[in-house]
């Protein structure tokens, strides 16, 4: 049968389903928001409602901790999470190299410096050993980043942090309700953070974040660091210290609240077609799913594509683009090397003045380019291909059936 490529006809001729996040119960929840402000007045403020505190709570419940605190997007979570260590000024943050930017920015808002431990080459996640390797007498704490679902192996991560004295936040942006040896991840580390965009697994409306601990300081520290320092949890009249301003709205929790309650079947969902899709792709020889470490259960936020260029004869990205002829929305490389982009490259920070690297506090120099090889072989042997709640065996079959087909003209 003749490769769509060149020509023949598509497996899949019909467009994938579309992700429908948002349902009527969001709907309503927002149309009675709307009219209690229009008739009571007020404008949904982080202060005046009950939805943010209710969401808090809930959220705390849900995950099995003690504090949740609602703040406005992902990136929020993180700095509030950072803002909350009280670090001082030139104190070295060991993160994720694969990972957003708006997990990495905070460390900068911070005047500290980040420092990248390699990644796991058929993971994408941070590695325990690397970790390590990189810890220094400035060193404080770590941010580990779930990629796409599936969590890093947190026991030895956590055991090494212990031994130095290390502060842990999990993004969690990538994984809401993945699994590590029985446990929620965000609630093994210190500080779980959570991103609640649109696309994210759930999400309060557009943007939203949330950080969640069991240590009471941690948690006041997050709060008053996410309202400009304000004195929650004190007798004091005046802000504490610096903050910045990312409070979550009651329009942001309302939505949050109902999603909230939509996880389990959204990541239930997923598991399923991607253990449908892993049961298709058996006999493949040049492409499977990326790997799962023991012990994890991924709730997928995608799913990685290990591509076997050795036993092709083309190279991956001519692979995925057959793939994408047949019909089947594969994405490309997921390259995202944060060290690599120009605004650390090139220090590109505050002005022309390359702080925090310049910065006296800190003292030191370092170079990024090749620290991280595993991290950039991850990235040079996976495709992303999307996966979400409203596909069906359907999809994980025509998916399956494609990448035979591309393999059985191209594979050596």
């Amino acid at each position: 049968m003749r490769l769509a490529i060149e020509g023949g006809e598509p497996v899949r001729k019909e467009p994938f389903p579309r992700r429908i996040q948002i349902g009527q119960e969001e709907f309503e929840v927002v149309v009675n928001l709307m009219k209690k402000y229009m008739k009571e007045g007020g404008a949904f403020d982080r202060y005046g409602g009950t939805e943010v505190d209710a969401f808090e709570e809930e959220f705390a419940k849900y995950f099995g901790v003690k504090y949740a605190t609602a703040v406005s997007s992902g990136t929020a979570s993180i700095h509030s999470a950072l803002g909350a260590l009280r670090l001082d000024v030139g104190s070295e943050v060991i993160s994720s190299p694969i990972t957003d930017p708006g997990a990495v920015a905070p460390i900068l808002f911070q005047n500290c410096i980040p420092v990248f431990a390699d990644a796991d080459p058929e993971t994408f996640n941070m590695d325990p050993k690397s970790l390590e390797e990189r810890i220094t007498e400035k060193t404080k704490a770590v941010i580990v980043g779930h990629i796409a679902g599936q969590p890093c192996d947190m026991d030895p991560i956590m055991e090494i942090a212990e031994e130095h004295n290390l502060t842990v936040i999990e993004d969690c942006s990538q994984a809401h309700d993945a699994l590590y040896k029985g446990r929620k991840a965000g609630t093994i580390g210190h500080v779980g953070c959570f991103s609640l965009m649109s696309g994210k697994h759930t999400t309060s409306g557009g943007q939203g974040g949330m950080v969640i601990t069991n240590d009471e300081e941690l948690y006041w520290n997050a709060k008053r660091f996410a309202d400009r320092g304000k004195p929650f949890g004190t007798t004091a009249t005046g802000n504490l210290f610096l903050g910045n301003n990312y409070r979550m709205t009651e329009l942001q929790a309302a939505i949050g609240r109902v999603q909230l309650k939509k996880m389990p079947k959204i990541v239930e969902a997923r598991r399923r077609v991607v253990a449908r899709l892993e049961k298709e792709m058996r006999d493949l020889e040049t492409v499977r799913l990326g790997k799962i470490i023991e012990g994890a259960v991924s709730s997928y936020w995608f799913v990685f594509l290990r591509v076997y260029e050795s036993r092709l004869k083309v190279t991956m990205e001519e692979f995925g683009k057959a793939v994408r002829a047949e019909g089947i929305p594969i994405g490309g490389k997921y390259d995202h090397l944060v060290y690599e982009k120009p605004w650390i490259r090139d220090r590109q920070t505050y002005g022309n003045s390359q702080c925090p690297w310049a910065c006296p506090f800190w003292g030191k120099t370092i170079k990024y380019e090749g620290s991280c090889p595993n991290a950039r072989k991850a990235i040079d042997t996976h495709l992303v291909l999307p996966v979400h709640e409203c596909y069906t065996d359907r999809e994980a079959i025509d998916i399956a059936e494609a990448l035979r087909k591309v393999e059985s003209h191209y594979i050596k």
